[in-house]
């Protein structure tokens, strides 16, 4: 059964940690449904041990993870002046959206950023998906840069 809908006073943003791992990976899946059999609880496995940093936030409502946000370390990033945080995924349950979980991870993450002293944040989204442009430009990030990325088998 799915957790009622919280408040944001009665959520609990966090740094995720080895037990979230399962229901994690179900967050993972709805975001990125298209990685099929990918193990993600496996992959999580390895997120914390990555140089550069990697790190995952989970956003809790009445015991249910209904959330999270995970960031990175690069080296590059468009709009950036050098190494820089970046969002490699953000997701929330359809049915938590719009009472301030996703702004409650994505200040998580830029506290996170900061600490490091990064002083930029980058994110991306597909060229189709305007829920996801309107919520980045609602956040405070800027349109950057548009890209087509290409790929050639060489098989």
């Amino acid at each position: 059964a799915a957790a009622a809908r919280a408040s944001p006073s009665e959520m609990n943003v966090r740094p995720a940690a080895r037990a979230d791992f399962p229901a994690w990976a179900g967050l993972r899946r709805s975001l990125w449904p298209d990685e099929g059999a990918t193990p993600h609880e496996a992959e999580l496995e390895g997120l914390s041990d990555r140089d550069p940093p990697y790190v995952g936030f989970v956003a809790e409502a009445g015991g249910t993870l209904v959330g999270f946000i995970e960031v990175a370390v690069r080296n590059y990033a468009q709009g950036a002046d050098g190494p820089a945080a970046y969002v490699e995924g953000i997701w929330v349950e359809p049915g938590h959206r719009r009472p301030g979980v996703a702004r409650a991870l994505l200040a998580a993450a830029e506290q996170w950023a900061r600490e490091r002293g990064l002083s930029h944040l980058g994110s991306d989204a597909l060229l189709d998906n305007d829920l996801s442009h309107q919520w980045h430009r609602a956040a405070g990030f800027e349109e950057v840069e548009r890209l087509v990325v290409f790929g050639k088998s060489l098989g």
